[in-house]
């Protein structure tokens, strides 16, 4: 059994309805087995991103914990790109879709085993580069109806009741927004749609099925475009989510790819795993650098 070094973990306070104790008791486990622990919490958007670089630069660590929702997960892996530090994920937040697609543990115990034990899998995540610059992703980003609802979800609803909050700002936008068309370039070929999700995963908002299959140990995306428009159509495809159809949908089309453009219309809202991320155009491309993630040894389980 390979003994890590040091572990920090990087706690977002305000993820998911705030599950008190996740961060104590991961600390503990690993302490026991003589595993020295540096906690931190992070105090706004984007200081997840520098406690990583912090933790690679001067930590020492072999693993860098991320305990919150895809956003934090996120920008803990934008902190590690280019190192051989591992990401390790405690789940806490709302959809903890990258968890659920990965098959990682919710359970600290079994988490520290895995941190213990050395056990990862190798994924390769996107780059989104917009206006603001370049930005790793982890699971996804999107432009159309689904960037929209990220954007106007209203944080105190969603911190109060958790992925609800998602259903109620998509019913405020159901007939409120205006459904431009979009020009995406999928590996350079044009197709028109109303919306658009370039994926590295198979799931979307928690254990429903978006794409056929998983991309994330592979250099490529799944892009969904959706070719109809308009409330109904988008209530349509809503339901074929949740029922595990949405592949099927004969105006959805699934591409797999390494680069896509979507550079019109622009002043588009943009989501990048779950959260709002800049306006069209934009670009996404694989990642040169793959991310080292911790898995639990099915043996431990």
């Amino acid at each position: 059994m390979k003994t890590s070094r040091s572990v920090t973990m990087i706690v977002n306070p305000t993820a998911g309805r705030r599950r008190s104790g996740h961060a104590t008791r991961l600390a503990a486990a690993l302490r026991r087995a003589g595993v020295a622990v540096q906690v931190a919490h992070t105090r706004d958007r984007g200081h997840a991103t520098e406690l990583a670089r912090h933790a690679v630069r001067h930590g020492g660590c072999s693993h860098v914990v991320a305990i919150g929702g895809d956003g934090t997960v996120a920008e803990v892996a934008r902190g590690l790109a280019g190192s051989d530090v591992v990401l390790a994920v405690l789940p806490a937040g709302t959809a903890n879709v990258l968890a659920r697609e990965l098959d990682l543990p919710f359970d600290e115990g079994l988490l520290a085993r895995g941190i213990i034990a050395g056990t990862s899998m190798t994924v390769w995540p996107g780059v989104l580069h917009t206006a603001q610059g370049a930005s790793l992703f982890v699971q996804m980003a999107g432009v159309g109806f689904d960037a929209h609802v990220v954007q106007t979800v209203s944080p105190r609803l969603k911190k109060a009741v958790g992925r609800a909050a998602y259903v109620v700002s998509v019913l405020r936008a159901l007939w409120r927004y205006r459904y431009p068309a979009l020009r995406v370039e999928v590996d350079g070929v044009v197709h028109e749609a109303s919306s658009a999700i370039i994926s590295k995963g198979a799931l979307y908002a928690g254990q429903h099925v978006l794409a056929p299959v998983s991309m994330q140990a592979e250099k490529a995306f799944s892009v969904v475009l959706f070719g109809s428009a308009g409330p109904w159509a988008t209530l349509r495809y809503g339901l074929a989510l949740l029922r595990g159809t949405l592949p099927r949908q004969k105006d959805v089309t699934v591409l797999r790819a390494t680069t896509v453009a979507i550079p019109a219309p622009t002043g588009l809202p943009v989501q990048s795993d779950g959260d709002a991320h800049g306006q069209t155009a934009i670009r996404a491309e694989i990642s040169d650098q793959p991310i080292r993630v911790a898995i639990c040894p099915r043996a431990a389980r």
